[in-house]
């Protein structure tokens, strides 16, 4: 009976040590095979990766790690990352590895840079952890994972100075609009007062001229009606002097109806109203000319000829208030810019160009280029930016000239519409296509 027991215990311990040894191979082939794959996944990973010592000296690197860093495995096996690291980036790099060995974290993630052997500086992202004693916990190595985001950090890079740029141009732009609106609040308020400066003028030029004309006509023909009852004789030439006056308020009004809108304009154009401007300045004793290049009596758009015309208005009445000359050049002419300014890339982009010169006290507009003609003197900087908003409507520019005691040259260019082709013309481009 007891050698039966015995028996059984020594089959129960056999078979025990026999499963014993079977766990213990399959366990060390595991291993033996998880070592297998670390070791490849280690080897062959696309992206860095590192053994490090808990003092930072390295222990293996794969090959993705030694191109990235340029060093080949045994230089980088004598060397410590401390060495590889950007002076900038080591302390917060340090302090992370403090953390990690006290075991305040698990593992940590920092992107930081690398000084490759060639002295550049690439950007990566550091994924790492501690590998510890399974007996004692003390720490054994650091497994890093080591990912190029050079280029990334480049993108972001360029996009912070897109955003910065963008920001700067958005608070250019903002300032530029809050400029222009100032300006134009400005200008707005100097017309509205020029506005009622002008209708001021107006209201005194018809009170005293065609109304005082009317009224003295009107008292002679009542005082001819009470010295004349019906029936009575009338001396031949009684009524002269009545007729001489309703002729000058006629003449009068007129004027001043060609002054706030010239019926020349409408009917015969700018050339025509210009040539009738000039002769005005003569008919006041003015030495003025007229020269109108090839555009001739060619009509124009009527915003054009408006523009135009209210220019050269406007700039002959700043030379009568402040140049103190009566000489004076009015031109019109057709020009064309050259193609880089035009924007054009088959040339030339057609333009109408006015100018009006004299021969005056000028000004010295070196420090303000933007100043016209008669800028010292009150209310004729209003003018010029009319000149120039009203231009600039029109895609168009205005140019000040002026020396002190060498006069004033205005330039005032507006862009020509493309002209419509002739019938033979058109026929030709459908034959040549």
């Amino acid at each position: 009976m007891l050698t039966a027991m015995l028996l059984l215990l020594l089959a129960a311990i056999l078979a025990f040590a026999v499963r014993a040894g079977l766990a213990r191979r399959r366990a060390e082939k595991a291993l033996k095979e998880s070592r297998q794959r670390f070791e490849r996944a280690f080897t062959h990973a696309p992206i860095g990766m590192a053994l490090v010592a808990p003092d930072g000296s390295c222990l293996d690197a794969n090959l993705a790690l030694c191109e990235l860093v340029g060093y080949d495995r045994d230089e980088l096996l004598l060397r410590d990352f401390q060495s590889i690291t950007h002076p900038d980036d080591l302390e917060a790099d340090l302090h992370h590895v403090r953390m990690l060995l006290a075991g305040e974290v698990p593992a940590y993630q920092l992107e930081k840079r690398y000084l490759r052997k060639s002295g550049e500086t690439v950007w990566i992202l550091l994924s790492a952890s501690l590998v510890r004693d399974l007996l004692h916990g003390s720490p054994l190595y650091f497994v890093a994972q080591i990912q190029d985001i050079t280029d990334r950090k480049e993108a972001e890079r360029h996009i912070r100075h897109l955003n910065l740029t963008l920001e700067e141009r958005v608070v250019l732009r903002t300032e530029q609009l809050a400029e222009r609106e100032r300006q134009l609040e400005t200008l707005v308020g100097k017309l509205l007062a020029a506005q009622e400066e002008e209708r001021r003028r107006v209201a005194y030029e018809v009170h005293d001229g065609p109304t005082q004309l009317l009224i003295a006509t009107h008292q002679l023909l009542q005082a001819f009606a009470e010295d004349h009852p019906p029936g009575a004789t009338v001396a031949p030439g009684a009524l002269d002097r009545p007729l001489q006056l309703a002729q000058r308020a006629v003449k009068e009004a007129r004027h001043i109806i060609e002054n706030l809108r010239p019926t020349a304009l409408d009917d015969f154009g700018l050339a025509a109203a210009l040539r009738f401007l000039v002769e005005e300045l003569r008919d006041e004793g003015w030495d003025a000319t007229y020269d109108e290049g090839d555009l001739g009596d060619q009509r124009l758009a009527p915003e054009l000829e408006t523009a135009l015309y209210r220019v050269a208005q406007e700039a002959i009445n700043n030379v009568r208030k402040h140049a103190a000359t009566n000489r004076a050049a009015l031109s019109l002419s057709r020009v064309a810019n050259r193609a880089s300014e035009a924007g054009q890339p088959n040339g030339k982009t057609p333009r109408v160009r006015l100018e009006v010169r004299d021969w005056g006290r000028g000004f010295d507009a070196a420090d303000d280029p933007r100043r016209g003609p008669g800028a010292a003197g009150p209310g004729t900087r209003v003018g010029l930016s009319g000149m120039r908003e009203r231009l600039a409507l029109l895609d168009g520019t205005l140019l000040v000239e002026s020396k002190p005691g060498k006069g004033t040259s205005l330039i005032a260019e507006l862009p020509l519409p493309p002209e419509a082709p002739t019938d033979d013309e058109a026929m030709r481009k459908v034959h040549t296509s």
